[in-house]
């Protein structure tokens, strides 16, 4: 392989894009995507996809996949996207994995719009993960344009990441085993860092219904919710541990319908990290049993969810893969460094199946999902020229389903 002459190609070819990427990067970072505003999430699957199909990729907003029965809301999320060089029946080859929601609720892209000063862009999502999406489009094009790789490409484009994917699980469950290899345009670490382990997450939803009475006049007749919910909340976090990389977080509670007034329901939404599967799913049991215990009598509660991006874990595979990083990354001039990471993504879900995976691969940023999140302008053009030279390697290193 020569990658040498790979790299002066996408050194004359993407070099004077920079600007280009960063136009692109301006206009998605003003467009809000929240995760559970559907609509803003497909507007800009739309966006993508357009710009997808004027480079000659086939496009697809693909069909929901039917909501479990025990959460219905997830039938209310935006569509997967799905970009590919070749007939939809075909391999997938390489997968370029992105996802388009960000943690930041509707206005927050007119409050504060994408910015760039010196070397810092900032705006909602800069870099988790608009950077990413931006620089797995222009590596794909330029791969297809340059007609460098010899094997089919799939880009997708999740809208539920930041819930753990629930719905978006099930699509890639179908469209990516079989693939060569998988890159993860998370953003990367700034001195050059990707990811070649996180730990898994899971999401659940708790409900508890109690009953309702006039808090002075007749407190015996009723059955607070709220207090059998904090109750089930102090029993969720014994499950806390640190030592062992496990976090249960109870992130969001509401409950109630007025101050003197016994509380008739009450809900939380609990968050929860951990590193080996077996832990996560240990973890996920023994909640499920801490719920089934009713302390206020009267009450009574249900839980839903459970596990969603699986651990990403060192393998030989993914290994291999990081070594053809490594390779790229030395002849662009960057000390390439593999790191473990405390959160999950859907790396996770790919190398599950079974597919080489490498995560944070886009653009370098910073303190995510807060107002300080930034990017680093000046990593685009390297980080996308990153991607594509991984690419061209995993193409030729890596068969179909090994």
């Amino acid at each position: 392989m020569d990658l040498t002459l790979w790299k002066d190609k996408l050194d004359a070819y993407l070099d004077p894009q920079e600007g280009d990427m960063l136009r692109l990067l301006e206009r998605i970072v003003n467009m809000d995507s929240f995760t559970t505003d559907a609509q803003d999430v497909d507007q800009l699957g739309t966006v993508l996809t357009d710009w997808l199909r004027e480079a000659g990729f086939q496009t697809f907003m693909m069909p929901k996949t039917e909501a479990p029965a025990d959460e219905p809301w997830q039938a209310d999320l935006g569509h997967v996207f799905m970009a590919k060089t070749h007939g939809r029946e075909a391999e997938p080859g390489i997968v370029f994995l992105g996802h388009m929601d960000t943690v930041f609720p509707k206005g927050t892209a007119q409050a504060r719009p994408f910015k760039i000063e010196g070397d810092r862009a900032t705006g909602p999502g800069v870099a988790d993960m608009k950077a990413g999406l931006v620089a797995n489009l222009f590596a794909a094009r330029a791969l297809k344009r340059l007609g460098l790789i010899d094997c089919p490409m799939t880009l997708m484009f999740s809208p539920d990441e930041e819930l753990g994917s629930p719905s978006a699980s099930r699509t890639l469950a179908q469209v990516l085993p079989g693939a060569r290899a998988a890159i993860n345009s998370e953003p990367g670490g700034p001195g050059g860092l990707v990811t070649v382990s996180r730990k898994g997450s899971g999401h659940m939803f708790l409900k508890v219904q109690g009953k309702a009475s006039h808090a002075g006049r007749c407190y015996a007749d009723g059955a607070s919710a709220i207090l059998e919910i904090a109750h089930k909340t102090l029993a969720i976090d014994t499950f806390l541990d640190l030592d062992r990389g496990l976090t249960v977080n109870t992130g969001l509670i509401s409950g109630g319908v007025s101050a003197n007034s016994v509380a008739p329901w009450a809900e939380s939404r609990i968050h929860l990290t951990y590193r080996t599967l077996e832990d996560g799913q240990k973890v996920v049991a023994g909640i499920r049993d801490a719920v089934s215990r009713t302390v206020i009598p009267g009450t009574s509660a249900s839980i839903s969810g459970g596990l969603r991006l699986y651990p990403f874990e060192r393998c030989e595979a993914g290994d291999k893969l990081f070594g053809l990083v490594k390779d790229a990354g030395e002849l662009l001039g960057m000390s390439i460094k593999g790191q473990h990471y405390d959160s999950a993504s859907e790396a996770g879900f790919s190398s599950s199946l079974g597919v080489p995976t490498i995560c944070n691969m886009g653009p370098e940023g910073e303190h995510i999902h807060s107002l300080n999140e930034y990017l680093v302008p000046s990593s685009i053009v390297k980080r996308c020229k990153l991607i594509a030279l991984t690419a061209l390697q995993a193409s030729r290193v890596f068969q179909p389903g090994k």
